[in-house]
């Protein structure tokens, strides 16, 4: 396992990290489509979704922003990243393992007057990095839960 990882290159890919927190508390898919690489890889089975293979910048902001995930006005979250583990891989990618706190809360309408549910997910998402034109991007994502609190899976999955 190689860290060797240029002080340039461990800042670029930590912005990178915080525009992938922020794009998505904020529902701010043309910033998070800014970071995107050409294909991306999301792995949402730990929570209890599915795996996507060569997505495009298009096709993961859909996901993402669909009314059932992070797109809806009801739903508020912050994705609180703490201690990271770094990997430059054989390929010159880097892998990143962040420890993760996802705070979800969904509302009775857009008001934000009321919760009506709240669920708070503990972990540890990987990231996978590589450079393209010199520019560090996201190639893949791939959360694991190791516990959460309240109804978690009821507050990502509301009923329609």
């Amino acid at each position: 396992m190689s860290t060797d990882i240029a002080t340039s290159d461990y800042l670029a890919i930590r912005n990178i990290a915080f525009e992938w927190s922020e794009s998505y508390d904020n529902k701010d898919w043309e910033r998070l489509q800014k970071i995107l690489a050409p294909s991306i890889r999301l792995d949402f089975r730990s929570l209890r979704g599915e795996l996507h293979e060569n997505l495009s910048p298009d096709e993961y902001v859909a996901i993402l922003s669909s009314t059932k995930l992070l797109g809806d006005p009801r739903m508020k979250t912050q994705h609180f990243l703490g201690a990271s583990k770094w990997e430059r891989l054989n390929d010159g990618s880097v892998k990143v393992d962040h420890q993760i706190r996802v705070a979800h809360q969904r509302y009775k309408n857009e008001d934000l007057a009321e919760v009506v549910n709240k669920g708070h997910g503990h972990g540890v998402t990987q990231h996978f990095y590589r450079k393209f034109n010199e520019t560090w991007k996201l190639v893949g994502v791939a959360p694991s839960l190791n516990w959460f609190e309240y109804d978690l899976f009821g507050t990502l999955n509301p009923p329609d």
